[in-house]
Protein backbone atom coordinates (compact mmCIF):
# COMPACT_ATOMS: atom_id res chain seq x y z
CA UNK A 1 0.00 0.00 0.00
CA UNK A 2 1.35 3.38 -0.99
CA UNK A 3 2.18 5.72 1.88
CA UNK A 4 1.29 9.12 0.47
CA UNK A 5 3.77 11.23 2.49
CA UNK A 6 6.63 9.08 1.18
CA UNK A 7 5.84 10.29 -2.35
CA UNK A 8 6.94 13.83 -1.42
CA UNK A 9 10.59 14.90 -1.36
CA UNK A 10 13.14 17.07 0.42
CA UNK A 11 14.98 18.25 -2.70
CA UNK A 12 14.34 18.75 -6.41
CA UNK A 13 16.80 15.97 -7.26
CA UNK A 14 14.98 13.52 -4.99
CA UNK A 15 11.60 14.58 -6.42
CA UNK A 16 12.81 14.07 -9.97
CA UNK A 17 14.21 10.64 -9.17
CA UNK A 18 10.96 9.52 -7.50
CA UNK A 19 8.82 10.87 -10.33
CA UNK A 20 10.82 9.20 -13.10
CA UNK A 21 10.95 5.90 -11.21
CA UNK A 22 7.19 5.94 -10.61
CA UNK A 23 6.51 6.82 -14.25
CA UNK A 24 8.74 4.08 -15.63
CA UNK A 25 7.22 1.55 -13.21
CA UNK A 26 3.90 2.30 -14.91
CA UNK A 27 5.40 1.80 -18.36
CA UNK A 28 5.48 5.49 -19.23
CA UNK A 29 7.66 6.92 -21.95
CA UNK A 30 9.75 9.67 -20.32
CA UNK A 31 10.95 12.62 -22.37
CA UNK A 32 13.44 14.96 -20.65
CA UNK A 33 14.05 18.55 -21.74
CA UNK A 34 17.33 19.60 -20.12
CA UNK A 35 17.64 23.14 -18.79
CA UNK A 36 20.85 25.05 -19.65
CA UNK A 37 21.65 25.74 -15.97
CA UNK A 38 22.38 23.44 -13.04
CA UNK A 39 20.92 23.00 -9.59
CA UNK A 40 22.55 24.01 -6.28
CA UNK A 41 24.43 20.70 -6.10
CA UNK A 42 25.46 20.77 -9.75
CA UNK A 43 22.58 18.44 -10.64
CA UNK A 44 20.88 18.39 -14.03
CA UNK A 45 17.68 20.42 -14.27
CA UNK A 46 14.96 19.37 -16.67
CA UNK A 47 11.31 19.56 -17.56
CA UNK A 48 10.40 15.86 -17.63
CA UNK A 49 7.33 14.56 -19.45
CA UNK A 50 5.83 11.14 -18.74
CA UNK A 51 3.35 9.78 -21.31
CA UNK A 52 1.09 6.80 -20.73
CA UNK A 53 -1.34 5.65 -23.39
CA UNK A 54 -1.60 5.12 -27.13
CA UNK A 55 0.51 7.35 -29.35
CA UNK A 56 -2.57 8.35 -31.35
CA UNK A 57 -4.81 9.08 -28.34
CA UNK A 58 -7.72 11.35 -29.20
CA UNK A 59 -8.24 12.29 -25.55
CA UNK A 60 -5.66 13.24 -22.92
CA UNK A 61 -5.50 14.40 -19.33
CA UNK A 62 -2.39 16.36 -18.37
CA UNK A 63 -1.14 17.11 -14.86
CA UNK A 64 1.40 19.90 -14.45
CA UNK A 65 3.72 20.65 -11.53
CA UNK A 66 6.29 23.26 -10.66
CA UNK A 67 5.04 26.14 -12.81
CA UNK A 68 5.98 28.24 -9.81
CA UNK A 69 9.27 26.48 -9.03
CA UNK A 70 9.15 25.89 -5.28
CA UNK A 71 5.50 24.84 -5.59
CA UNK A 72 6.91 21.74 -7.25
CA UNK A 73 7.40 20.20 -3.81
CA UNK A 74 3.62 20.02 -3.66
CA UNK A 75 2.91 19.19 -7.30
CA UNK A 76 5.67 16.63 -7.79
CA UNK A 77 4.55 14.73 -4.71
CA UNK A 78 1.01 14.64 -6.04
CA UNK A 79 2.12 13.42 -9.47
CA UNK A 80 4.20 10.64 -7.95
CA UNK A 81 1.44 9.64 -5.55
CA UNK A 82 -1.14 9.49 -8.35
CA UNK A 83 1.18 7.28 -10.38
CA UNK A 84 1.87 4.95 -7.47
CA UNK A 85 -1.80 4.63 -6.49
CA UNK A 86 -2.88 3.62 -9.99
CA UNK A 87 -4.49 6.72 -11.43
CA UNK A 88 -3.29 5.71 -14.90
CA UNK A 89 -5.28 2.48 -14.61
CA UNK A 90 -8.48 4.53 -14.47
CA UNK A 91 -8.02 6.13 -17.90
CA UNK A 92 -10.87 5.57 -20.35
CA UNK A 93 -9.98 3.21 -23.17
CA UNK A 94 -7.84 4.91 -25.80
CA UNK A 95 -7.04 7.96 -23.62
CA UNK A 96 -3.60 9.17 -22.54
CA UNK A 97 -2.09 10.57 -19.35
CA UNK A 98 0.57 13.28 -19.69
CA UNK A 99 2.49 14.35 -16.58
CA UNK A 100 4.68 17.45 -16.92
CA UNK A 101 7.17 17.55 -14.06
CA UNK A 102 9.08 20.69 -13.03
CA UNK A 103 7.77 23.15 -15.60
CA UNK A 104 10.13 25.63 -13.93
CA UNK A 105 13.00 23.35 -12.83
CA UNK A 106 15.34 26.19 -11.85
CA UNK A 107 12.87 27.64 -9.36
CA UNK A 108 12.09 24.17 -8.02
CA UNK A 109 15.74 23.31 -7.43
CA UNK A 110 16.72 26.68 -5.99
CA UNK A 111 13.56 27.08 -3.86
CA UNK A 112 12.30 30.09 -5.80
CA UNK A 113 8.83 30.73 -7.16
CA UNK A 114 10.32 32.49 -10.20
CA UNK A 115 12.76 31.24 -12.83
CA UNK A 116 16.42 31.93 -13.57
CA UNK A 117 15.54 35.39 -14.93
CA UNK A 118 13.34 36.39 -11.97
CA UNK A 119 10.30 35.73 -14.18
CA UNK A 120 6.99 34.50 -12.83
CA UNK A 121 6.13 31.92 -15.46
CA UNK A 122 2.39 32.26 -14.91
CA UNK A 123 2.67 35.90 -16.02
CA UNK A 124 4.98 35.17 -18.97
CA UNK A 125 2.47 33.88 -21.54
CA UNK A 126 1.53 37.31 -22.87
CA UNK A 127 2.06 38.74 -26.35
CA UNK A 128 5.51 40.25 -25.94
CA UNK A 129 5.09 42.23 -29.15
CA UNK A 130 2.04 44.07 -27.79
CA UNK A 131 1.81 46.67 -25.00
CA UNK A 132 2.14 44.98 -21.64
CA UNK A 133 -0.68 44.98 -19.09
CA UNK A 134 -0.37 47.81 -16.60
CA UNK A 135 -0.51 47.52 -12.84
CA UNK A 136 -0.92 51.02 -11.36
CA UNK A 137 -1.31 49.66 -7.83
CA UNK A 138 2.11 48.03 -8.07
CA UNK A 139 3.65 51.28 -9.27
CA UNK A 140 2.11 53.13 -6.33
CA UNK A 141 3.45 50.58 -3.84
CA UNK A 142 6.69 49.65 -5.57
CA UNK A 143 8.96 50.88 -2.78
CA UNK A 144 7.20 48.83 -0.11
CA UNK A 145 6.51 45.72 -2.22
CA UNK A 146 10.21 45.54 -3.10
CA UNK A 147 11.93 45.76 0.27
CA UNK A 148 15.29 47.58 0.39
CA UNK A 149 16.40 45.39 3.33
CA UNK A 150 15.03 42.92 5.86
CA UNK A 151 15.46 45.14 8.88
CA UNK A 152 12.49 44.69 11.26
CA UNK A 153 11.69 48.42 11.18
CA UNK A 154 11.69 48.39 7.37
CA UNK A 155 9.35 45.38 7.31
CA UNK A 156 7.01 46.93 9.89
CA UNK A 157 6.82 50.22 7.99
CA UNK A 158 6.16 48.43 4.69
CA UNK A 159 3.40 46.31 6.17
CA UNK A 160 1.73 49.39 7.66
CA UNK A 161 1.73 51.11 4.25
CA UNK A 162 0.31 47.98 2.58
CA UNK A 163 -2.47 47.75 5.17
CA UNK A 164 -3.24 51.45 4.69
CA UNK A 165 -3.60 50.81 0.94
CA UNK A 166 -5.96 47.92 1.67
CA UNK A 167 -8.01 50.04 4.07
CA UNK A 168 -8.38 52.69 1.40
CA UNK A 169 -8.90 50.51 -1.68
CA UNK A 170 -9.98 47.10 -0.35
CA UNK A 171 -7.98 43.90 0.11
CA UNK A 172 -8.65 42.61 -3.45
CA UNK A 173 -7.03 45.78 -4.80
CA UNK A 174 -3.97 45.19 -2.63
CA UNK A 175 -3.75 41.56 -3.69
CA UNK A 176 -4.03 42.60 -7.34
CA UNK A 177 -1.29 45.20 -6.93
CA UNK A 178 1.04 42.68 -5.32
CA UNK A 179 0.28 39.59 -7.40
CA UNK A 180 -1.20 40.46 -10.80
CA UNK A 181 2.23 40.87 -12.34
CA UNK A 182 4.30 43.70 -13.80
CA UNK A 183 6.54 44.04 -16.84
CA UNK A 184 8.53 47.21 -16.13
CA UNK A 185 10.88 46.16 -13.33
CA UNK A 186 13.00 43.06 -14.08
CA UNK A 187 14.41 42.97 -10.56
CA UNK A 188 11.05 43.38 -8.87
CA UNK A 189 8.50 41.04 -7.36
CA UNK A 190 6.03 39.46 -9.81
CA UNK A 191 8.00 40.27 -12.97
CA UNK A 192 6.33 38.71 -16.02
CA UNK A 193 9.37 38.96 -18.29
CA UNK A 194 10.00 40.84 -21.51
CA UNK A 195 10.42 37.75 -23.72
CA UNK A 196 9.31 34.13 -23.76
CA UNK A 197 11.21 32.23 -21.06
CA UNK A 198 12.96 28.87 -21.48
CA UNK A 199 10.06 27.23 -19.65
CA UNK A 200 7.50 28.90 -21.89
CA UNK A 201 9.26 27.84 -25.08
CA UNK A 202 9.78 24.31 -23.80
CA UNK A 203 6.23 23.90 -22.56
CA UNK A 204 4.94 25.08 -25.92
CA UNK A 205 6.92 22.26 -27.58
CA UNK A 206 5.53 19.74 -25.09
CA UNK A 207 1.94 20.87 -25.62
CA UNK A 208 2.28 20.70 -29.40
CA UNK A 209 3.81 17.24 -29.26
CA UNK A 210 1.69 15.54 -26.61
CA UNK A 211 -1.61 17.43 -26.35
CA UNK A 212 -2.32 19.10 -29.69
CA UNK A 213 -2.96 15.77 -31.50
CA UNK A 214 -5.90 15.05 -29.17
CA UNK A 215 -9.33 16.58 -29.63
CA UNK A 216 -10.44 16.35 -25.97
CA UNK A 217 -8.04 17.62 -23.34
CA UNK A 218 -8.19 18.16 -19.59
CA UNK A 219 -5.31 20.04 -17.96
CA UNK A 220 -4.79 20.40 -14.20
CA UNK A 221 -1.87 22.53 -13.03
CA UNK A 222 -0.96 21.96 -9.37
CA UNK A 223 -0.25 25.11 -7.34
CA UNK A 224 0.14 26.02 -3.68
CA UNK A 225 0.27 29.06 -1.43
CA UNK A 226 -3.23 30.56 -1.53
CA UNK A 227 -6.31 29.75 0.50
CA UNK A 228 -7.04 27.88 3.73
CA UNK A 229 -4.52 25.24 4.79
CA UNK A 230 -4.98 22.06 2.73
CA UNK A 231 -7.98 23.30 0.77
CA UNK A 232 -7.77 22.83 -3.00
CA UNK A 233 -9.54 25.51 -5.04
CA UNK A 234 -10.32 24.80 -8.69
CA UNK A 235 -9.37 28.01 -10.49
CA UNK A 236 -10.53 29.02 -13.95
CA UNK A 237 -9.13 31.94 -15.91
CA UNK A 238 -12.09 31.66 -18.28
CA UNK A 239 -14.99 34.00 -17.64
CA UNK A 240 -18.30 32.61 -16.37
CA UNK A 241 -20.68 31.91 -19.23
CA UNK A 242 -17.96 31.06 -21.75
CA UNK A 243 -17.82 27.60 -23.37
CA UNK A 244 -14.56 26.79 -21.55
CA UNK A 245 -16.02 27.71 -18.17
CA UNK A 246 -19.15 25.68 -18.92
CA UNK A 247 -17.01 22.64 -19.78
CA UNK A 248 -15.21 23.03 -16.47
CA UNK A 249 -18.40 23.24 -14.43
CA UNK A 250 -19.70 20.16 -16.27
CA UNK A 251 -16.72 18.29 -14.82
CA UNK A 252 -16.28 19.88 -11.42
CA UNK A 253 -19.58 21.62 -10.70
CA UNK A 254 -19.92 24.87 -8.81
CA UNK A 255 -16.53 24.35 -7.14
CA UNK A 256 -14.97 26.04 -10.18
CA UNK A 257 -14.17 29.66 -9.36
CA UNK A 258 -13.21 32.12 -12.08
CA UNK A 259 -10.58 34.80 -11.54
CA UNK A 260 -12.75 36.96 -13.78
CA UNK A 261 -15.65 36.64 -11.36
CA UNK A 262 -15.71 36.96 -7.59
CA UNK A 263 -14.49 34.86 -4.72
CA UNK A 264 -11.27 33.32 -6.05
CA UNK A 265 -8.16 33.15 -3.88
CA UNK A 266 -6.26 34.29 -7.00
CA UNK A 267 -6.29 37.68 -8.69
CA UNK A 268 -7.21 38.07 -12.34
CA UNK A 269 -3.82 37.83 -14.02
CA UNK A 270 -2.49 38.05 -17.56
CA UNK A 271 -0.14 35.58 -19.18
CA UNK A 272 -1.21 32.39 -17.40
CA UNK A 273 -0.62 28.84 -18.61
CA UNK A 274 -4.35 28.16 -18.79
CA UNK A 275 -4.86 31.18 -21.05
CA UNK A 276 -1.93 30.00 -23.19
CA UNK A 277 -3.51 26.56 -23.51
CA UNK A 278 -6.80 28.08 -24.63
CA UNK A 279 -4.94 29.90 -27.42
CA UNK A 280 -2.57 27.09 -28.38
CA UNK A 281 -5.35 24.47 -28.39
CA UNK A 282 -8.01 26.64 -29.97
CA UNK A 283 -10.66 24.49 -31.61
CA UNK A 284 -10.13 21.60 -29.20
CA UNK A 285 -12.50 20.59 -26.44
CA UNK A 286 -10.42 21.90 -23.53
CA UNK A 287 -10.96 22.17 -19.78
CA UNK A 288 -7.88 23.66 -18.09
CA UNK A 289 -7.65 24.69 -14.46
CA UNK A 290 -5.26 25.50 -11.69
CA UNK A 291 -5.71 23.47 -8.51
CA UNK A 292 -4.48 25.70 -5.68
CA UNK A 293 -3.70 24.30 -2.23
CA UNK A 294 -3.61 26.53 0.82
CA UNK A 295 -0.55 26.64 3.08
CA UNK A 296 0.04 29.66 5.36
CA UNK A 297 -1.86 32.95 5.81
CA UNK A 298 -1.56 35.25 2.79
CA UNK A 299 0.47 37.79 4.77
CA UNK A 300 3.15 35.18 5.45
CA UNK A 301 3.19 34.03 1.84
CA UNK A 302 3.48 37.59 0.54
CA UNK A 303 6.33 38.41 2.89
CA UNK A 304 8.18 35.25 1.85
CA UNK A 305 8.04 36.41 -1.76
CA UNK A 306 9.29 39.85 -0.79
CA UNK A 307 12.15 38.39 1.25
CA UNK A 308 13.10 36.02 -1.58
CA UNK A 309 13.16 38.89 -4.06
CA UNK A 310 15.35 40.95 -1.74
CA UNK A 311 17.72 38.03 -1.29
CA UNK A 312 18.22 37.43 -5.02
CA UNK A 313 18.82 41.11 -5.66
CA UNK A 314 21.53 40.97 -2.98
CA UNK A 315 23.72 37.98 -3.75
CA UNK A 316 21.23 35.12 -3.87
CA UNK A 317 22.70 31.86 -2.61
CA UNK A 318 25.90 33.67 -1.58
CA UNK A 319 24.04 35.97 0.80
CA UNK A 320 24.50 34.99 4.49
CA UNK A 321 20.71 34.93 4.91
CA UNK A 322 20.14 32.59 1.95
CA UNK A 323 19.32 29.50 4.01
CA UNK A 324 16.94 31.43 6.25
CA UNK A 325 15.03 32.93 3.31
CA UNK A 326 14.97 29.66 1.37
CA UNK A 327 13.32 27.99 4.37
CA UNK A 328 10.87 30.88 4.66
CA UNK A 329 9.70 30.64 1.04
CA UNK A 330 9.64 26.86 0.98
CA UNK A 331 7.42 26.81 4.07
CA UNK A 332 5.11 29.33 2.41
CA UNK A 333 4.43 26.97 -0.49
CA UNK A 334 4.91 23.52 1.00
CA UNK A 335 3.67 22.20 4.34
CA UNK A 336 6.03 19.39 5.26
CA UNK A 337 3.51 17.61 7.49
CA UNK A 338 1.84 14.27 6.82
CA UNK A 339 -1.73 15.43 7.41
CA UNK A 340 -1.38 18.19 4.81
CA UNK A 341 0.08 15.78 2.27
CA UNK A 342 -2.73 13.28 2.83
CA UNK A 343 -5.36 15.99 2.56
CA UNK A 344 -4.08 17.54 -0.65
CA UNK A 345 -3.60 14.13 -2.24
CA UNK A 346 -7.22 13.17 -1.52
CA UNK A 347 -8.36 16.42 -3.11
CA UNK A 348 -6.04 16.09 -6.12
CA UNK A 349 -7.22 12.55 -6.73
CA UNK A 350 -10.86 13.63 -6.48
CA UNK A 351 -10.39 16.47 -8.99
CA UNK A 352 -8.30 14.35 -11.37
CA UNK A 353 -10.81 11.47 -11.34
CA UNK A 354 -13.67 13.86 -12.09
CA UNK A 355 -11.55 15.27 -14.90
CA UNK A 356 -11.55 11.87 -16.59
CA UNK A 357 -15.21 12.47 -17.51
CA UNK A 358 -13.94 14.99 -20.02
CA UNK A 359 -12.18 12.22 -21.94
CA UNK A 360 -15.18 9.93 -22.40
Amino acid sequence: MTKIPACFSETYAEAREKFIAAAKAKGAAVDSHEHPLKGPGGETLAMDVAYIGPADADAAIALGAGTHGVEGYCGSGLQTALLETGFADRLPEGAALVLIHAINPFGFAWSRRVNEDNVDLNRNFVDHDAPYPENPGYEELIDVINLPDLDPDTIKSAQEKLLAYADKNGFPALQHAMSAGQYAHPGGVQFGGNAPSWSQRTLREVVRKYLAPASRIVFIDFHSGLGPRGHGEIISTAAPGTPTYDRMTALWGDEVISTKGEGSVSSNIAGSITDFLAEELDGKTLAACGLEFGTLPITDVSFALQADNWLWQHGGAENPRAKEVATLIRNAFYVNEDDWKEEIFARAEEVAVKGLKGLE
